[in-house]
Formats: C-alpha cells, sequence, structure tokens
C-alpha cells in the first residue's frame, strides 16, 4: 500500500527536478498547488524561494524563504535564499544579517560563506574579511563556482588598486614637473631635466588607467601604508628630476613635498569616492546571475 507521504515527497521532488532543470515557472505552481494544502511543509516552502529567485521573482522568494524560517528556524538553506534574494534586491544589511545566521547554523557551507563574504564588500567594504571568507568557501569546496567567481572579483581589486597606486606615485610628480617646465621652458637644460620625467610619466599613466578600466566595477582597496609608500615614490621622482636640472636643494625639497602633498590629497579623493560607491553590479555580486547562483536544495 502506498505509504500517504508519498505524493506530498514525489510533488516535493518533482518541483526540485524542474528547478533543477531550470523550469522555474511549472516548478513554482506545482509547489504553490502543494502548500495550499500542506502549507506547514518548510522544505516546500525553501525550494518554492529557490524557483521564485530563478524567476527573478525576489520580493516572493524573500516572503517564502521567510515562511520556512518560521517553520524551521535551523534550515540553513532557507536562510541562504533569503540572504540572496534581500541583497539582489537591494536591502543589502537585511541580507547580511541572513547570511551571518547562515554561517553560524553552517560554518563549512561553502555557499554561506560566499554569500557573507559578498555581503562584507558590500556593506563594510571589508577587502581582506571578504578575502578571508571566500577563501573559506574554497577550502571546503575548490568547485564552489560562487567562491571561483569572488576569487576572480578579488584579482580584479588588486590589479584596480595596483593601477591607483601607480598613478599616485606618477601623476602628482607629472603635474608638478609639467608646471615647472612651463615656467621655464626657455631651451636651457634645466627645462629639459623638468620634461622628459613627463614623458615616462604620460606613458606610465595611460597604461595605469587601462589596467584600472579592465578591473571593471569593484572596490577600491587602498591602504595608507601603500598609499604613503606612492606618495613617497612621487615626492623622490619630482625631487630628484628637478636636482638634476637646477642642482638646487631647496627647489628640489619645495618640488618633492609638492609631488607628495598632491598625491596624498589625491589619495584621500579616491579613498572618499570609495566610501561613498554603490553596490556591485549583480553578476560581480552574487559569482553569477541569481537563477545560477541559487542552489537547489
Amino acid at each position: 500500500m502506498e505509504s500517504p507521504s508519498a505524493p506530498v515527497e514525489d510533488a516535493v521532488a518533482r518541483a526540485r527536478d524542474l528547478a533543477l532543470a531550470q523550469e522555474f515557472r511549472p516548478a513554482v505552481a506545482l509547489l504553490r498547488a502543494h502548500l495550499r494544502t500542506h502549507p506547514d511543509d518548510s522544505l516546500a516552502w525553501r525550494r518554492l524561494a529557490g524557483a521564485l529567485i530563478g524567476l527573478d521573482d525576489r520580493a516572493a522568494a524573500i516572503d517564502a524563504a521567510g515562511r520556512a524560517i518560521d517553520i524551521d528556524p535551523g534550515d540553513v538553506v532557507a536562510w541562504r535564499h533569503r540572504a540572496l534574494a534581500r541583497h539582489l534586491l537591494g536591502r543589502h544589511r537585511a541580507s547580511y544579517a541572513d547570511a551571518r545566521r547562515a554561517v553560524e547554523l553552517a560554518p563549512d557551507d561553502p555557499e554561506a560563506l560566499n554569500l557573507l563574504a559578498v555581503n562584507v564588500l558590500t556593506v563594510d567594504r571589508d577587502v581582506a574579511r571578504f578575502r578571508e571568507l571566500y577563501r573559506r568557501a574554497l577550502a571546503v569546496d575548490r568547485n564552489s563556482a560562487p567562491a571561483r567567481h569572488s576569487a576572480r572579483v578579488d584579482r580584479r581589486i588588486r590589479r584596480r588598486g595596483a593601477a591607483i597606486l601607480l598613478l599616485l606615485a606618477v601623476y602628482p610628480p607629472w603635474c608638478v614637473l609639467f608646471l615647472r617646465w612651463l615656467v621655464v621652458d626657455d631651451g636651457s637644460p634645466d627645462a629639459g631635466w623638468t620634461m622628459w620625467p613627463t614623458v615616462a610619466g604620460v606613458a606610465v599613466m595611460i597604461v595605469a588607467a587601462v589596467v584600472g578600466r579592465t578591473a571593471g566595477a569593484v572596490p577600491l582597496a587602498l591602504t595608507w601604508r601603500g598609499i604613503v609608500g606612492a606618495a613617497g615614490v612621487a615626492g623622490v621622482g619630482a625631487a630628484g628630476a628637478v636636482w638634476g636640472g637646477t642642482r638646487t636643494a631647496t627647489m628640489a625639497a619645495a618640488f618633492g613635498l609638492t609631488a607628495v602633498a598632491v598625491s596624498l590629497l589625491f589619495a584621500l579623493t579616491f579613498r572618499v569616492r570609495h566610501g561613498r560607491a554603490g553596490r556591485l553590479p549583480e553578476e560581480d555580486a552574487t559569482g553569477g546571475p541569481a537563477r545560477e547562483t541559487a542552489r537547489v536544495a
């Protein structure tokens, strides 16, 4: 004799198979029909949330995941689904809380770890913590697609940071040396000594701009140690170029300090703009389109 629970299990299992085949609309219809007669089935609510994410119906997915959590507060996947749906809907702090709860329930869940990493990057702009979390996810599962995507985002963050530090080291001395060249452009050796570094500087800036542009829309990670180092290089470069043309220590020092000040001012501007930056594009934040990121479970 067939068990009374068999039709229930079959309906939820069929919905899972449909969702895995990316047939989200019939999966949602099947699960909604099932839940009309079984409103306390937390697994069905959780799978409904995943299918709704696949349909990009994020608000309904949040509600469905919430119903699953109300019935079973220990359902890690339901917490993950709600975190993802809230993140995609722009409710980042609520998503952060859900992802953190998922990691508390399952510290070795790679998808929960990566979702928390994404929220740390989006809300706190904490690149170091972001790296720690997605690397923990990769340590658990080297094939985790979202975590591997986060690793690619991290490489772009590093590339963009290196390009900005290069600009901070080259652009300020280029500015002060170019201004000096305009002042002393009389054909004297002094003018030549202040002009040739600008040629190299322009070439370096073009390369840095291209590298930074290819990094895409990722957060800017600048440490004060790196900023001070870049400003020091800028100051030494400007002072050395002026000393080479004038052999005047006071003038070389003045131009060097000016280059340092300009570099630090630019760095402060970059950090302020970084602090006000908006969230990452959806593909960068979640590891790909939502329907591919939310694993059906």
